[in-house]
């Protein structure tokens, strides 16, 4: 008997045990053509209180897929990671559970104000399976973008002339997640859901008109902390209604590294897409731009 599969010292069983920051490239033959992407894997599984350890050289055997793989290449990434994690727990016998979770930029389309541009975004995504069959999957997507206040700025208005007044500025990190049960979530409808919700999102390249643009529409549309996740959550809401079950549950979660402060400012919201939806229900939603502007 191997050492691993022995009886632990303390009896307590553990949720996960595995190897993270495992490094891969794949390629995925996606509906729009074959995509590679750098991954930064986790790769877990459970074990019970009546063995010491897990086998985790295992985990490393579980990427490679073989047949699977050979013949046809996954179409997403969310795809990969499910086989990934059924083949751990073939290779884990004594797992109930096992999840493989991968990091990787991918670079979306995004558009405001006439503005356009392929912009990388920070996507991290995780398929839990269990050995009864239920499959736990989430996306989670990070993009950059701008903030303007509007308590400064309604303060700045009364003290000039001008519209829109002036406001300090914000650089925003905004992540919105949605799990679900087994439904795959498009990275470029959580990324757009997000660009949506600064006052305005951060682009790559802009030129002197563009520039200029972008910082005048931020400025008309002022916003907190607090309106970016709110509006996060509605909007990635609204994009998915249709393509998900209504117990899906989205997250919002907003850092704004502050222009006037030493510190910053942090938000964060969630609920399933069907109380998002249903508290919108029978009152119209009021503009984000504010009055003042």
């Amino acid at each position: 008997m191997e050492i691993q599969d022995r009886e632990p010292l303390i009896p307590i069983p553990l949720e996960k045990i595995g190897f993270r920051g495992v490094r891969k490239r794949i390629t995925l033959n996606t509906p729009e053509g074959p995509l590679t992407l750098d991954l930064t894997l986790d790769l877990l599984v459970s074990i019970g209180d009546d063995r010491r350890g897990a086998h985790l050289s295992r985990n490393i055997e579980a990427l490679d897929l073989g047949e699977l793989l050979a013949e046809e290449k996954p179409r997403s990434l969310e795809d990969y990671l499910k086989s990934v994690a059924r083949r751990l727990l073939d290779l884990h016998d004594y797992a109930s559970k096992a999840e493989a979770r991968a990091k990787t930029v991918y670079y979306a389309k995004l558009e405001y104000a006439g503005i356009t541009g392929l912009e990388p975004v920070d996507v991290d995504i995780s398929v839990e399976v269990s050995r009864s069959g239920e499959e736990l999957w989430s996306t989670r997507v990070t993009v950059a973008g701008m903030s303007v206040c509007p308590s400064a700025q309604e303060t700045i208005a009364g003290l000039i002339r001008g519209s829109p007044a002036p406001s300090h500025v914000q650089r925003v990190y905004l992540s919105g997640k949605a799990t679900t049960r087994g439904e795959m979530v498009r990275i470029e409808d959580v990324a757009t859901s997000l660009s949506q919700s600064f006052s305005a999102p951060a682009f790559t390249l802009l030129k002197r008109m563009d520039e200029a643009r972008l910082v005048l529409e931020a400025h008309r549309n002022p916003k907190f902390a607090e309106d970016i996740a709110r509006e996060a959550l509605l909007n990635m809401a609204r994009i998915l209604s249709s393509k998900l079950h209504g117990d899906a549950v989205l997250e919002a979660e907003v850092v704004s590294l502050e222009s006037i402060h030493p510190h910053n400012v942090y938000a964060y919201a969630r609920g399933t897409l069907k109380s998002i939806l249903h508290r919108l229900e029978g009152s119209p939603r009021k503009s984000s731009r504010n009055s003042n502007s």
